[in-house]
């Protein structure tokens, strides 16, 4: 159980993020292509507000109006229906576009992670890198979380102490895990680009109409998945 270790699996893992981040930021999220689907974004979500605030204020006039018909009124609500979901069809292509750009670079940067992992473990296996501060957890949290990988063989004469030790021993596995949610998240945030809001995941890409149009074919509802 060493420092040094921890640093370095910790120190590894920076540099590795750190360095994607910067390769993307240079091959992808620098270019010409993205920046035209953010303008185009930026475009799609001026006209989805501005579609908002006229078809509002045509369905004032049209409340407020005795003179229309209610045929002419229903027209004009059905005009101003389709107007309003081509803004936002175009808008959800827009975020789509947006998502897509960003998919491939967090796929590739996931690989490349679970790859960095085998072959750390690989290096790490069965080493004690530290031991837990507080009791020991539960048998299926220390099995397959915080103890993932290691094996004690106890005498018969082993001491409580010995047995509390073996049972909060933490493997390489558990300070991945934690290297993960800190030190690899704030240098993702701090280096990395992020997407617009509402551009994050796979859902964005899904609630496009041919990205909605292939959940349907799949049998799911794109709905549910805008939800989840």
């Amino acid at each position: 159980m060493t420092a040094s270790d921890i640093s370095s699996i910790a120190l590894t893992i920076v540099t590795i993020q750190i360095g994607c981040d910067l390769w993307f930021n240079w091959r992808v999220y620098n270019t010409e292509s993205y920046r035209r689907a953010l303008n185009a974004l930026e475009r799609a979500n001026v006209k989805l507000q501005r579609e908002r605030e006229v078809m509002e204020k045509e369905q004032e006039k049209t409340i407020l109006s005795t003179a229309t018909t209610s045929k002419q009124a229903l027209k004009n609500n059905d005009r101003w229906k389709k107007r309003w979901q081509r803004a936002q069809d175009d808008h959800a292509e827009a975020v789509a576009l947006v998502a897509q750009k960003h998919t491939a670079p967090n796929i590739y940067t996931s690989i490349l992670f679970v790859l960095l992992m085998r072959i750390l473990g690989t290096e790490h296996s069965g080493k004690v890198l530290g031991v837990l501060p507080f009791s020991v957890p539960f048998a299926f949290i220390r099995r397959f979380v915080t103890s993932r990988g290691l094996q004690f063989e106890m005498s018969d004469d082993a001491t409580p102490e010995l047995t509390v030790l073996t049972t909060q021993a933490c493997s390489f596995f558990f300070i991945y895990f934690l290297c993960g949610l800190s030190v690899k998240f704030y240098a993702s945030k701090l280096i990395g680009i992020q997407p617009p809001k509402g551009a994050e995941g796979l859902s964005a890409i899904m609630q496009s109409p041919q990205g909605r149009k292939l959940a349907r074919s799949m049998g799911m509802d794109p709905d549910e998945l805008k939800n989840a």
